[in-house]
């Protein structure tokens, strides 16, 4: 490329550039809008309404690694310490089989979870930032003939030629084939609801810092 054509690139980069800031285009969870007072977040109380026990707790940590990562605010372990506080209510969390083999068995399931936030002051409990029904979805795949290399167990340590006549690792050879199944099932439905709840954390925070 020419250095008249890498002038005139570089321009255009720079006109564009300058046309989205007046625009006021910008990456979501960049600019944090909250009040200036309002430099340290805590996770209080999130209910969980459903059978899931559990994902509540995988949510507060959730947003403890997301507000720690972004740098914008300090984490607060202490909910009685914060300058803000997030709480909220698991509204939903549902699984139902989407995809089926050929002996009518599910081997692919949805899962979808409901949750309500709030973001509020500490010391007076004005809100900041509120939102109701936000949801999240995703899907896993469980198959009692496969081995499930994402699962944890898989990751504990190498496989060889012994370790896949192991029943522990092979289904096939397994005495309680359907044992092993609901085991790698499981895990892959909580690696799932794992990364729900970091989703819902980050555009959570996307949106409180700045209502985007």
């Amino acid at each position: 490329m020419s250095s008249w054509a890498t002038r005139q690139r570089l321009r255009a980069l720079a006109l564009a550039s300058l046309w989205a800031n007046a625009c006021g285009y910008h990456l979501a969870g960049t600019q944090v809008q909250l009040p200036a007072d309002i430099r340290s977040v805590a996770v209080g109380e999130i209910e969980n309404a459903t059978a899931e026990h559990g994902w509540e707790k995988m949510l507060s940590f959730a947003f403890e690694r997301e507000i720690t990562w972004r740098r914008q605010l300090r984490w607060e372990p202490d909910p009685l310490r914060g300058d803000a506080v997030i709480s909220g209510r698991v509204r939903s969390v549902s699984v139902k089989p989407v995809a089926f083999n050929s002996r009518d068995q599910a081997v692919q399931y949805q899962v979808s979870a409901v949750v309500d936030l709030t973001l509020s002051r500490r010391d007076n409990g004005d809100v900041l930032w509120q939102s109701e029904g936000l949801r999240v979805v995703g899907e896993y795949v469980t198959n009692a003939n496969v081995i499930v290399t994402s699962a944890a167990a898989f990751q504990l340590q190498p496989l060889d030629a012994a370790n896949l006549r192991d029943p522990q690792w092979n289904p096939q050879s397994a005495v309680d084939r359907e044992a092993i199944h609901v085991q790698l099932a499981e895990g892959e439905k909580r690696q799932l609801l794992e990364r729900l709840a970091q989703q819902l954390a980050r555009d959570a925070y996307n949106a409180m810092i700045e209502d985007f």
